[in-house]
């Protein structure tokens, strides 16, 4: 693998020259997702010279890159049961560990959530509203991304973010109703709550 050139990148990225093309990407990513010893996200993007954020911005503004992803997962992640397969009629001498079993399981953490010990990757959007981040999440479980354990613990995660917005959110509309009150009571004459001091001053 020849060493990138770090300062071209720089420039691509400062000036954005590193544009979604559909018919580049989409096959790109295929690609990459399908190979035995790739077969990542990140892998795709170290391709394009991206970041995660950006990927998921592709992600989102293209359906059709999207299904290209969920299907390059399903490559990768047949290309990982079928190493299992062979694994499980690997022989080995009595006593001893299978290293190679023993990656394979972690791959499996770290790509699929195969285990208690995987990552979580979130496609939030870090200006959206706590009750649009349900929404973002919704997607991520339909798509495989969490186990119900994960999404169970995101939703209550979630939940204090919602709650705490929404007191915020009356707090505000609680201060505003007081300054009218006492924008209404200073301009009030009297017991004549129609009538405007303002008015009777000019009077």
């Amino acid at each position: 693998m020849t060493k990138p050139d770090f300062v071209e990148i720089y420039r691509n990225i400062k000036y954005g020259h590193v544009k979604f093309n559909e018919e580049v990407h989409c096959p790109l990513i295929l690609e990459i997702m399908s190979q035995r010893n790739r077969g990542t996200f990140s892998a795709f993007c170290v391709a394009v010279n991206i970041g995660e954020k950006k990927f998921y911005d592709w992600l989102r503004n293209s359906e059709v890159f999207q299904l290209c992803y969920c299907l390059g997962k399903m490559y990768a992640r047949e290309n990982w049961e079928a190493e299992g397969r062979e694994l499980r009629d690997e022989t080995l001498m009595p006593g001893t560990s299978s290293y190679r079993f023993e990656y394979w399981r972690m791959i499996g953490w770290s790509k699929f959530g195969i285990g208690k010990n995987s990552r979580i990757r979130l496609d939030l959007n870090p200006e959206s509203k706590p009750n649009e981040h349900y929404a973002q999440l919704i997607k991520q479980a339909a798509d495989g991304e969490f186990t119900a354990g994960e999404i169970k613990q995101l939703m209550e995660a979630i939940n204090v973010g919602l709650n705490t917005h929404q007191v915020f959110a009356l707090q505000k509309e609680i201060n505003q109703l007081r300054e009218d009150l006492v924008t209404m009571s200073e301009n009030s004459n009297g017991n004549n709550t129609f009538a405007d001091k303002r008015t009777t001053q000019e009077n």
